[in-house]
């Protein structure tokens, strides 16, 4: 699989919003200047047929009325389907009015975005033979939050999304082959990941190859000065295949 970091910062950071895209089709995630990431990337909106949204929260899922937008001027055809927490439509929907007043129904009629809301998904076919599997994680205050893990032709990603280091994080890494995790800041927080808690991570998991994700610039920088065998800090636009 191609695994292409779109964006790889937090809220704050000089690099985008984390989001990662998978075989130029699969998109985790839709924050705040995705789309237009993406295009400046030489990507084709109409080539992602299926997205994740982990939670609904801005930098997560706030580039969904442009991705509307995008495929309302251009006319695409094609289908995407974009899964995520109960209430999702409902909130895009309100984001969407406040955005641009009167035009939801209008861009939506023409944009056809197909939102698939769930509370639990386990083992799901959304076409290519990638298969779906949600884990609810520990994201401070907002629930739910979730994880994924991505399976194709018999290799497995994971995704933490936004998470405290908790049960969930550990049945990821386990069950992947390769894990994108969150590593907001230099130590544990309620909502977050740090430093700390993925030196432990690839510790625990020696054999297992971890990739961060939604970085400070602060805990990039020092956790490249770790060199961490199984760990990869990776930048915008950085492309690995496993």
């Amino acid at each position: 699989m191609k695994i292409e970091f779109v964006g790889t910062g937090s809220i704050g950071a000089t690099q985008s919003s984390s989001s990662t895209l998978i075989d130029n089709k699969l998109l985790i995630d839709m924050g705040n200047g995705i789309i237009k990431k993406l295009k400046q990337t030489g990507h084709q909106i109409k080539d992602i047929e299926n997205c994740l949204i982990t939670h609904l929260h801005g930098d997560h899922f706030g580039d969904i009325p442009f991705l509307m937008l995008d495929r309302f001027f251009y006319k695409i055809e094609t289908p995407i389907h974009i899964y995520g927490p109960k209430g999702m439509e409902k909130t895009v929907k309100e984001l969407f009015d406040i955005l641009f007043p009167g035009d939801y129904e209008t861009v939506q009629e023409i944009a056809k975005i197909d939102f698939i809301e769930f509370e639990e998904m386990k083992n799901v076919n959304i076409g290519d033979e990638t298969y779906i599997t949600s884990y609810e994680v520990q994201h401070g205050k907002l629930q739910p939050a979730y994880g994924y893990i991505a399976e194709k032709d018999n290799q497995k990603i994971g995704f933490s999304g936004d998470s405290c280091y908790c049960e969930a994080i550990d049945i990821i890494v386990k069950q992947s082959d390769f894990s994108i995790l969150d590593m907001s800041w230099m130590e544990s927080k309620k909502a977050h990941m740090g430093l700390e808690d993925i030196l432990k991570i690839t510790q625990t998991y020696p054999d297992k190859r971890i990739a961060t994700t939604h970085m400070q610039d602060y805990t990039r920088e020092q956790a490249k000065k770790q060199n961490i065998k199984n760990l990869i800090i990776p930048d915008d636009g950085e492309i690995i295949e496993i």
